[in-house]
Order: structure tokens, then C-alpha cells, then sequence
């Protein structure tokens, strides 16, 4: 006997919905952190975007910070990862190779993180530009051994901060950023090479 149920009819769980639905909040925030500021930006706005009443977004997110939060999840899990990858590796040279086209990488599919630093200095205060003291010492453990040089550690401190100043090359392609990004990263790490190499 055929089921009952209507053909071609998508079955999709109540949890597959809110996941959906929680991203596109996400993704709204984002853009309208970028556009408007983050402290100019509020859940009602976000809903309002949404075409969702603010109790809907209230249901997954309690403050505009918790949104944030969830938004830079993604990039620190990211840059986890690449530490990982990194620690792994015998060869100085190796790591800071992989360091700095990882990290470049990173910058060009976070381009729109760093314009919204840019401009607006409480969500500069909330996000992985903010590293804690314990990544950033295993950083510099990874990259230069136990006992990092002042010059190392000044290097490692400006590569982060490039992260801020992508606003600054918002007229640059993604070809053009990352080539730019890669001589300035091996310029500070004083790694040789042109910007080209490592990037197959």
C-alpha cells in the first residue's frame, strides 16, 4: 500500500530550519554592522531586514553581542586550525610559510571583517583583532620557538593588525589584495621570496 504522504513534498526538520534561520541572522547582522555600525544597529533592526519580528530573533539570539559572537566563531575556528597545521611542522621555514599564505588567506575571505573594524572600535574591542594572551603566546611559540625576539614579536603583532586595515584596500580585487598582503606578511616575517611563491 503507497503511503499517504504528498509526493515531492521536502521534509525538513525543525532543527534544519532554525540552523537556516540563525545563519541568515548572522549574515544580516553582518551586513548591517558594516553598514550602520554596530552600536547603531539593533535586534529590532535586524528583524526589520529580515522581514522577522524581533521576538524571532530574540528566540536565537538574546543581545546584539551574542551575535557577534556566533559571527566570529567561524574565523577563530579557522585560525585554530591553521595553528594546528602550523605546530605540526619541524621547519621554521615551513611555518612561516604556511603562516603567511594561511593568514593572507584568511584576510581575503574575511575582507568585510576588517571594514567593519575599521569603522567601528566596540566590535574591534569583541573580535579576534582582541586575541587573548594565551593564543597569542602559543602563536609566537609556533612561529619563532620558546624565546621570540622583540623584532618577532613586533612582526607577529603587525601581521594581526592587518586585519583592521583591510578597509583601507577596499578598491583592491581579491587577486590584487592577496598579492599585496603576501609581500607585506614576508616583508615583517623578513621571509624571502617573491609575493607569487606558495600560491598554488
Amino acid at each position: 500500500m503507497l503511503s499517504e504522504r504528498e509526493p515531492d513534498v521536502p521534509v525538513t526538520s525543525r532543527s534544519a530550519q532554525a540552523a537556516a534561520t540563525r545563519r541568515q541572522i548572522i549574515e544580516t547582522a553582518q551586513r548591517l554592522f558594516t553598514a550602520h555600525g554596530y552600536q547603531s544597529t539593533s535586534l529590532q533592526a535586524i528583524a526589520n531586514d529580515m522581514g522577522l519580528t524581533k521576538a524571532a530573533v530574540y528566540y536565537h539570539f538574546r543581545t546584539k553581542a551574542q551575535i557577534l559572537k556566533a559571527a566570529l566563531d567561524a574565523p577563530v575556528e579557522e585560525m585554530t586550525a591553521l595553528l594546528d597545521e602550523l605546530a605540526g611542522m619541524t621547519s621554521r621555514q615551513e611555518r612561516l610559510e604556511a603562516y603567511a599564505v594561511g593568514w593572507v588567506d584568511f584576510l581575503v575571505r574575511n575582507r568585510e571583517l576588517g571594514t567593519m573594524l575599521l569603522h567601528d572600535p566596540e566590535m574591534r574591542a569583541a573580535s579576534i583583532y582582541a586575541e587573548s594572551d594565551g593564543r597569542r603566546r602559543r602563536v609566537l611559540r609556533v612561529l619563532f620557538g620558546n624565546s621570540p625576539t622583540p623584532a618577532e614579536r613586533m612582526a607577529y603583532v603587525m601581521c594581526v593588525w592587518m586585519l583592521e586595515g583591510l578597509g583601507e584596500l577596499s578598491d583592491l580585487s581579491d587577486d590584487d589584495l592577496r598579492v599585496t598582503l603576501l609581500l607585506t606578511v614576508r616583508s615583517l616575517l623578513a621571509m624571502p621570496g617573491d609575493a607569487k611563491a606558495g600560491e598554488a
